[in-house]
């Protein structure tokens, strides 16, 4: 990471040019974020945007409404088995006519055993860096030595960044927009930053041992809200055609979640719901209504210890990534931990994984009861959010690119937060 972005800060402009040159905005033929993009990052994790939007195309309970126990896996099913997390995490730049990106995924990887081994654990690492260019005139030509060619991707009608991360370790370029409904460069180097990230996630799953057994945590929604479509859809697809794993995302962030919310005030949704979860209240739809988000309603439904029934959840905005391919339906379901704190998680699968009830229910007892050994968020998934920080290395960047600056007599362009 370094290396290649020492490369590319070396052809700044000096002061003298840089300040002599006319205006000219971005570069034309690299890759710019669309209007729909970037009001993506408006989003949370589960598709639903500021205001009363609803957040699904699709809602359907697939099992009795009654809540269910999780029992925890035993020592006979741990035997021999690997649990891998999966997190990410990013930082930006902001130099005005340049951005900065750098991102990472990390997966760790716990393997059990009744016998003693010589690795536990292991951990890896993917990092993805790139460089947001707001001003043309602030690097010479050499920059496109160094970074990853993306010119002219701009003319595709999408593009598949999971394969062009995969292919090279080269810094990518990319480009801000002026013409889309949010002209703010910081506002896009977000975009892009969360988009990399979310991608090197999706990414991180073609990482996993083929040959070895297990379950993987990857954490946020089955959907990433800025992964592109393409994208989503074939890292998905691959998973499918393992036939010794099971991946189930993960997420703590309930406080954005309206699933079972939308399902209870839904006309098509069954109206003896209501009345299932809270008898003889009195609860219409219009009670329902009131409330924010799933967090105040499911410590109404759920005990320690229990699941709620597998819903069919198609998210509005990521429809088309299960269009044409029932398998890749989400179905969804929250777990409260049994141990106080009496925290809960959002888990989502593919609609696949209902033909291999056997290995789903292996694989639920074992995010669950890593749940119970974490306190937020699976303890796999806890350990993977530390190793996919990238803090300690944005802060070295910024020095480097901060003496490049004041070495071209171009200090000024830092931005001070």
């Amino acid at each position: 990471m370094f290396e290649s972005l020492t490369s590319i800060f070396r052809n700044i402009s000096d002061a003298e040019t840089y300040n002599s040159s006319p205006p000219i905005g971005p570069p034309l033929d690299y890759p710019t974020l669309t209007s729909e993009e970037l009001y993506k990052i408006q989003e949370t994790i589960f598709g639903r945007v500021i205001g009363n939007e609803y957040a699904y195309d699709r809602l359907k309970m697939i099992e009795h409404p009654a809540c269910k126990y999780v029992d925890r896996p035993s020592v006979e099913e741990l035997d021999g088995m690997n649990i891998w997390g999966i997190d990410g995490s990013n930082q930006t730049l902001d130099f005005s006519a340049f951005q900065t990106l750098i991102s990472r995924a990390s997966i760790v990887e716990y393997r059990y055993s009744k016998k003693p081994k010589n690795k536990y654990h292991l951990i890896t690492k993917i990092d993805c860096s790139a460089i947001c260019i707001v001003d043309a005139n602030i690097f010479q030509n050499g920059i496109y030595l160094y970074g990853e060619s993306t010119s002219q991707m701009n003319h595709l009608p999408e593009i598949s960044w999971l394969d062009v991360i995969d292919s090279s370790d080269s810094p990518l370029i990319v480009a801000y927009d002026p013409n889309v409904s949010d002209v703010n460069p910081s506002s896009h180097a977000s975009g892009w930053n969360i988009k990399f990230m979310q991608t090197l996630e999706l990414l991180a799953l073609r990482k996993i041992p083929s040959e070895l057994s297990g379950v993987v945590i990857r954490d946020g929604g089955i959907y990433p809200i800025c992964a592109t479509v393409i994208d989503t859809k074939k890292a998905l697809l691959e998973t499918l055609s393992w036939e010794n794993k099971i991946v189930i995302s993960s997420s703590k962030r309930i406080e954005e979640s309206t699933l079972f919310l939308e399902l209870l005030s839904n006309p098509s949704s069954d109206s003896s719901l209501l009345e299932f979860y809270f008898p003889n209240q009195s609860i219409s739809t219009r009670h329902v209504n009131k409330l924010p988000a799933d967090a105040i309603l499911l410590r109404k439904i759920l005990q320690p210890g229990q699941r709620t029934p597998f819903v069919e959840a198609v998210p509005r905005s990521r429809k088309a990534i299960c269009q044409g391919c029932d398998d890749l339906v989400p179905v969804c379901s929250y777990y409260m931990r049994r141990r106080a704190p009496h925290t809960i998680i959002r888990l989502e699968f593919p609609k696949y994984y209902l033909k291999k009830p056997k290995e789903l229910d292996l694989a639920i007892k074992v995010v669950s009861w890593q749940h119970e050994v974490g306190i937020k968020v699976p303890q796999i998934q806890e350990s993977a959010d530390t190793h996919c920080q990238v803090k300690s290395e944005s802060q070295l960047l910024r020095k480097i690119i901060s003496s490049e600056l004041e070495y071209k007599g171009l200090e000024t362009l830092e931005v001070y937060e």
